[in-house]
């Protein structure tokens, strides 16, 4: 696909790309997030959001670290851990209707269910590869600001590391009828929905919505393969 990013160059500044250290970084951050959220979202919803993160993070952190050397021989356990934790927490019928904008309210019925089910492969893939190469960054969680009666809020983190200045990274959540859910994140300004909503677009207006349904596929297929193979080496 000529306008699909591939996983080092999903994320990009305004004013250009970035290098591919720096991607690397942000694509960790994501999923360091990401798995912080799956934490939260599975407790009590009538807990603050931040004070959920601050309590549960660690324990799931800690969980990753314990398992390390068992991921470096057998890269699908990251996989399905983050099957198991982080995809049930993600709304991917909100976040497919904001990347999609337009198109998805042009959608079939059958489209509708065929794009989030390949775009949520696609993000496990993506994210469960990123948290593999986790290298013991910590989350700094700022005070959680707005209505405690809200039902959509953003908190707001920073990924400390070792070396260099902190990323801010901001996630947005809505509250469904028994859970917390993600729907965006965004990492250092730079939105998760908004990046994959210009490269679908592009596609889309090209060749049309079955076209991209066709080459995620495609793609999800192809990390599947190289997975297995990784696997059984």
């Amino acid at each position: 696909m000529t306008q699909m990013h591939t996983t080092n160059n999903h994320i990009q500044r305004h004013n250009g790309s970035m290098s591919q250290r720096v991607l690397m970084v942000l694509i960790i951050t994501a999923a360091l997030v990401m798995l912080a959220f799956a934490s939260m979202v599975s407790a009590d919803t009538n807990q603050k959001p931040d004070h959920v993160i601050a309590e549960t993070t660690n324990r799931m952190l800690d969980a990753l670290k314990q398992e390390r050397e068992f991921i470096r021989s057998q890269p699908s356990r990251v996989h399905e851990l983050a099957n198991q934790i982080i995809m049930p927490h993600v709304d991917f019928q909100k976040m497919s209707s904001w990347v999609l904008g337009k198109y998805w309210r042009r959608a079939t019925a059958e489209q509708k269910q065929q794009f989030p089910a390949q775009f949520r492969n696609l993000i496990l893939r993506t994210y469960a590869t990123a948290l593999s190469e986790y290298t013991d960054e910590t989350i700094s969680y700022l005070p959680l600001r707005g209505n405690d009666n809200a039902t959509d809020v953003t908190v707001k983190t920073i990924i400390e590391r070792t070396a260099g200045p902190g990323i801010p990274v901001a996630y947005r959540m809505h509250k469904t009828d028994d859970s917390w859910k993600v729907y965006d994140i965004s990492i250092d300004g730079i939105s998760l929905v908004n990046n994959y909503r210009r490269s679908f677009s592009s596609e889309i207006r090209r060749h049309g919505l079955d076209s991209l349904i066709s080459k995620l596929t495609i793609k999800n297929r192809a990390l599947v393969a190289k997975n297995n193979q990784l696997a059984s080496n």
